[in-house]
């Protein structure tokens, strides 16, 4: 005969269910860098605080294309996947090997394009294409253009002024 199971064990048991999904939810939450949201000014400059995961994130756009970026002073150019150069209509441009912290790998540069983060449009800059990931880069080409300033957690981009 089977005795049925006891109604105090299901009331664990449901309590263990939720506290392992509560866990769950928590380190998954802070696996995802949740994107800080740049808040741009009317001055010519952009604040992006720093996300949960550490890193600095910023929307853009490639060509009208809208991009999410993260700040990467490491990286010397701009880079993007090869779905993100279809979805921007960017053209075939150069082949070329590139030594990223994964290892080296091969894509190409496209030469002459527009890019926007938080506002702030820098014309013809090179594009690699070709990177791991669905996380788009912003790299030195367009860091050297802007004043980067770094406070706290916050950095701001801001136009360079030319005398």
């Amino acid at each position: 005969m089977s005795r049925p199971f006891p109604s105090g064990h299901i009331t664990a048991l449901i309590i263990w269910v939720v506290v392992f999904a509560a866990i769950y939810l928590y380190f998954d939450a802070r696996q995802n860098p949740g994107v800080a949201i740049a808040i741009e000014s009317t001055r010519g400059e952009v604040q992006i605080p720093r996300s949960r995961d550490g890193h600095y994130y910023v929307k853009g756009a490639i060509n009208g294309h809208s991009v999410t970026f993260m700040v990467d002073t490491g990286a010397s150019t701009v880079s993007i996947d090869q779905d993100t150069a279809q979805a921007a209509n960017l053209p075939h441009g150069a082949p070329s090997r590139f030594e990223t912290a994964g290892g080296a790998i091969i894509g190409e540069i496209v030469a002459d394009q527009a890019v926007v983060a938080g506002g702030i449009a820098v014309e013809g800059l090179s594009i690699a294409v070709g990177t791991h990931g669905k996380i788009a880069l912003l790299g030195q080409n367009f860091l050297r253009k802007v004043e980067m300033l770094q406070s706290s957690d916050t950095m701001t981009l801001r136009v360079k002024v030319i005398n």
